[in-house]
């Protein structure tokens, strides 16, 4: 059975809390996932912890705190990667990713450590979602952090600088 491709959207298992992969990219020079970090705290994993990344073992190398990013480095050959493409966000219409399913909102504000973004009521994305790519003309442009369930609006993490 051939394994399935490792992508944005897609999820991992650390300590059976599982996770939602933001991006996939080369990150100096090794592959890796960027998720949120606060998803792996809440599982009680943290630096050089093992994560299960379907199938592939990973580690945790490196935590960014002032992004609340974790850094995953992946034991899984170049074929089964996806690589994430980057792209500058805009304001305007884009989607939140969670396996193959799409929740679309809204680009309401730009920096260079966060975004806002809002999303219908009725499709507030649920706690665990956290670490979801946001994507917006086919390119990851940031991954959801937070979410406010009062207004149905959320922070979104930037890659600016990845």
């Amino acid at each position: 059975m051939k394994p399935e491709k490792i992508t944005a959207g897609g999820t991992f298992k650390c300590n059976e809390k599982e996770g939602i992969i933001g991006v996939v990219i080369k990150y100096k020079d090794i592959n890796c996932i960027l998720t949120a970090f606060h998803i792996l705290k809440a599982g009680k994993c943290g630096l050089e912890d093992k994560v299960d990344i379907n199938g592939f073992e990973g580690c945790i190398i490196e935590i960014l705190i002032d992004y609340d990013l974790a850094v995953i480095e992946i034991s899984a050959p170049d074929n089964i990667l996806e690589f994430s493409s980057i792209g500058k966000p805009e304001i305007g219409q884009a989607y939140a990713l969670k396996g193959k399913s799409k929740n679309y909102c809204n680009i309401m504000t730009l920096g260079k450590t966060y975004h806002y973004v809002s999303f219908s009521f009725a499709e507030i994305p649920l706690p665990g979602d956290s670490g979801s790519p946001i994507i917006q003309n086919g390119k990851v442009v940031g991954i959801l952090a937070s979410v406010f369930y009062t207004n149905a609006n959320a922070i979104v993490i930037s890659l600016e600088t990845f």
